[in-house]
């Protein structure tokens, strides 16, 4: 059935340009609208399965493809998966771009990058371009996965430990035997997400590290970092 507009821009040449320009400005609402809410993350129980999907657009373009067990986060480029971390699987590997994907379509998929570069990093996967990642993050004041000593970890990193993203409450050191020679550094530290929370313990909980390997042991932080001067 009809809509009195559809019957009035069917009698009217006049009253069919303005339907057809509402109907166009309605669907340019909705694609703003749904840009602002950012790409749909998918999770997928293998990278085939996922290039299935996408090989029969039930996934959209920019949408953010997700495989756990393989370690692999892409995104869809038109119905093309490409991954964004150094794993690909079954997705086209980020060197087929030819560029950093950030500039790819004259930046059309930005947004979709940065979303799966966040999800990456979460899962704590390695990505394919850490340079361009890193810059972007730090020039937005975000923070960017280092590595750092561990007796260099500060309040207010992320840590990457026990399979988990964990926000550092507080370190310090503190002897452990009768002639102050022996120690351990240690780490107040609340899971960064529910999940981490999950795999970890509810509330804020310590660990402790010896001193003799926290002196030499580098571990992943994500920290925010200034922007280098010109």
């Amino acid at each position: 059935m009809s809509t009195y507009a559809e019957r009035l821009a069917a009698a009217s040449p006049l009253a069919a340009a303005a339907y057809q320009f509402g109907q166009l400005a309605e669907a340019a609402d909705k694609a703003r609208a749904a840009q602002a809410v950012g790409p749909k993350v998918w999770h997928f129980a293998s990278s085939a399965d996922a290039r299935t999907a996408a090989d029969r657009e039930q996934v959209a373009d920019g949408d953010v493809l997700v495989v756990e067990s393989e370690h692999v986060v892409g995104i869809v480029v038109v119905i093309q998966p490409v991954a964004i971390t150094q794993q690909y699987g079954d997705f086209n590997a980020y060197a087929h771009l030819g560029k950093p994907a950030r500039d790819y379509c004259g930046g059309g998929y930005t947004a979709s990058v940065e979303h799966a570069e966040q999800v990456a990093i979460e899962l704590g996967y390695a990505l394919a371009d850490v340079p361009a990642a890193q810059t972007a993050r730090i020039a937005s004041g975000r923070p960017v996965p280092i590595e750092v000593p561990r007796m260099l970890v500060e309040p207010g990193d992320v840590l990457h430990a026990f399979g988990a993203r964990l926000n550092v409450v507080d370190t310090g050191t503190r002897a452990t035997g009768a002639d102050e020679v022996e120690g351990e550094w240690w780490a107040l530290v609340h899971g960064a997400t529910e999940d981490d929370r999950r795999r970890t313990y509810r509330e804020q909980w310590t660990f402790a590290v010896p001193l003799a390997t926290a002196a030499w042991d580098v571990v992943t932080v994500e920290r925010a970092l200034s922007a280098p001067t010109a």
